[in-house]
């Protein structure tokens, strides 16, 4: 499904070459149909740039990517965005806070679609399309579609950028720690429907998490990165027998633990 082939990102910060941050060394990952990967690191390790490169927020110096079949490696965000769907750490971004959940819906829908007015969209159809597709969730937005999505709270606009990223099927998905700026309780909810949306969506899935009982719990492989590249990799059974203990200690073999957070 994805190919990273070799890929490599240096950021020039000055004009001092001792000053550059070589952010990815030569990372190659293959993602499989079905596939839902958790990425753990420390902060500067590269997973946030990794992810930036597949969606073309910034271009590779080197390397390539192949999304089936499709070398995507020089196209533009925009030009991905009909095949890749994204969920940031921030809730307010995935959605448009000054128009209602239902026109919110009905752009995400649409999208890498052929594009008509809106108001020939909005129609009673769609409207018992959505509440179809929120009911599930849990979470009574179904009742609301006519709010503006800046009177829900982040749990509900990360759960509704979920949906929205989705909805048109991408061919990937991919998470940036999209639980982490949410309470614990949340976090939670959010991560047991991303689980569900993602297995029953069969989309493949790359997610990045501080937190390593979710990258122990969630997916079927994992990945660790330390200075640019994947310094670990498992799946199935040594999946499924991590401890958090056990992820601690490859860090702790790799480089210092930056963040607290890698502890929850």
């Amino acid at each position: 499904m994805l190919e990273v082939l070799d890929l490599h990102k240096t950021f020039h910060l000055d004009d001092n070459p001792l000053n550059d941050k070589k952010a990815l060394q030569g990372v190659n990952l293959t993602v499989k149909e079905g596939d839902f990967i958790t990425v753990i690191g420390s902060n500067g390790s590269g997973k946030t740039t990794l992810l930036n490169l597949i969606a073309g927020t910034f271009l590779p110096d080197e390397g390539k990517i192949i999304l089936n079949d499709k070398d995507i490696t020089k196209l533009k965000v925009y030009q991905r965005a009909k095949y890749i769907g994204r969920v940031f750490q921030d809730p307010r971004v995935g959605t448009i806070a000054d128009i209602s959940l239902f026109e919110n819906l009905s752009i995400a829908s649409r999208r890498g679609k052929p594009q008509s007015p809106l108001r020939y969209a909005l129609t009673k159809e769609m409207e018992r399309e959505f509440k179809k597709v929120l009911s599930p969730l849990g979470l009574g937005l179904e009742d609301r579609l006519s709010a503006p999505m800046g009177t829900f709270s982040g749990g509900q606009r990360q759960s509704v950028t979920l949906l929205m990223a989705t909805m048109a099927e991408p061919e990937l998905l991919l998470l940036d720690e999209h639980t982490a700026a949410l309470d614990p309780g949340t976090a939670k909810t959010v991560m047991e429907l991303t689980d569900r949306i993602v297995n029953e969506s069969k989309i493949p899935t790359i997610m990045i998490t501080h937190n390593m009982k979710d990258a122990i719990k969630y997916g079927n492989r994992l990945i660790m990165m330390d200075n640019g590249k994947i310094v670990y990799s498992c799946e199935g059974q040594e999946k499924r027998n991590l401890k958090p203990k056990d992820l601690i200690d490859r860090f702790s073999s790799t480089g210092e633990i930056r963040d607290s957070d890698f502890l929850s």
